[in-house]
C-alpha cells in the first residue's frame, strides 16, 4: 500500500527556523513541506491549497497565530494545528487549544528527531476525531431514518384504520340496501340497483386490498430501513404493484 505523504504548512516569520524544519522533515519521503513567512501569506495559501498539518508560530509580525486560528474557525478549516510558542507564553498555548489547536510545542525545546513523532501523533488524533465524527453523524442519520419510518408506519396504520372502518360501513349498508331493494322495488329496478351495489362492493374490496398492501409495505420498510439495497428493492416492488393495480385492479380484489 502506497504511503500517504503528509503535506505540512509551516507559518513562521523566522525563515531560518522554518527552513531548518523543512530541510530536516523532507529528508523523509513521508513529508512535503511548504513555508510561509506571515499570517496573511499563510491564510492565502490555505485558501488555495489543502494541508494535512500546520505548524503555526504565534509571533507573525502584523498578525498573530491566534488570529490565523480564528480565521480558520470562521472558514471551518479543520486542518490540525500545532502551535509553536516561546518561553513565557503558556497563556498563548492555552488560548490556541481553546481555538482548536491539537497540540503545542516550545520552539526553544523542539527536538528535530522528536518532531515526526509529534506530527504523526497529531495527525492520527485528527483521523480518529474525523472517524468519530463520521460515526456520530451516521448514528444521528440512522436515528432520523428510524423516526421517519416510525412516523410513516404510524400514519399508514391510522389511515388504514379509518379507511377500513369506512369500508365496513359501506359493506353493511350495501347489504341493507340490497335487502330493501328486493323487498320494496320492482324486479328490474331492484336488479339495476343491486348491480350498482355489487360494483361498489367490488371497488371497496380493491381499496381494502390496497390498504392492506400498504400496511404490509410499511412493516417491511420499518424492518429493513437501514439497508440501502432493501429500500431499492421495496421501491421497485411498490412501483410494480402500483403498475399492476392500474392495469388490472380486479386482480387485487381477488387477493
Amino acid at each position: 500500500m502506497e504511503q500517504h505523504v503528509l503535506r505540512i504548512l509551516i507559518i513562521d516569520d523566522e525563515t531560518a527556523f522554518s527552513n531548518l524544519l523543512k530541510m530536516d522533515l523532507e529528508t523523509s519521503d513521508a513529508y512535503k513541506v511548504t513555508t510561509e513567512e506571515s499570517g496573511e501569506a499563510g491564510i492565502e495559501k490555505l485558501k488555495d491549497e489543502n494541508f494535512d498539518i500546520i505548524l503555526l508560530d504565534y509571533h507573525l509580525g502584523s498578525m498573530t497565530g491566534l488570529q490565523v486560528l480564528e480565521w480558520m474557525n470562521s472558514e471551518k478549516k479543520e486542518t490540525p494545528v500545532i502551535m509553536l510558542t516561546a518561553a513565557g507564553t503558556e497563556e498563548v498555548a492555552v488560548n490556541a487549544m481553546k481555538l482548536g489547536a491539537y497540540d503545542y510545542a516550545r520552539k526553544e525545546r523542539l527536538e528535530l528527531e522528536h518532531l515526526p513523532v509529534l506530527i504523526n501523533g497529531v495527525y492520527e488524533r485528527y483521523l480518529f476525531r474525523l472517524d468519530t465524527k463520521k460515526r456520530e453523524l451516521e448514528k444521528i442519520e440512522k436515528e432520523k431514518q428510524q423516526a421517519a419510518m416510525q412516523m410513516f408506519q404510524t400514519t399508514v396504520r391510522t389511515i388504514a384504520h379509518h379507511v377500513n372502518n369506512a369500508l365496513a360501513v359501506i359493506m353493511l349498508r350495501s347489504a341493507s340496501y340490497e335487502r330493501n331493494a328486493r323487498k320494496n322495488l320492482d324486479p328490474t329496478t331492484a336488479d339495476q340497483l343491486i348491480n350498482l351495489i355489487e360494483d361498489l362492493k367490488e371497488q371497496a374490496t380493491v381499496i381494502e386490498s390496497v390498504v392492506r398492501s400498504l400496511v404490509e409495505l410499511s412493516n417491511v420498510v420499518y424492518t429493513h430501513y437501514a439497508s440501502d439495497q432493501s429500500i431499492i428493492d421495496i421501491k421497485k416492488d411498490l412501483e410494480e404493484n402500483l403498475k399492476k393495480l392500474l392495469e388490472h385492479p380486479e386482480a387485487f380484489a381477488e387477493q
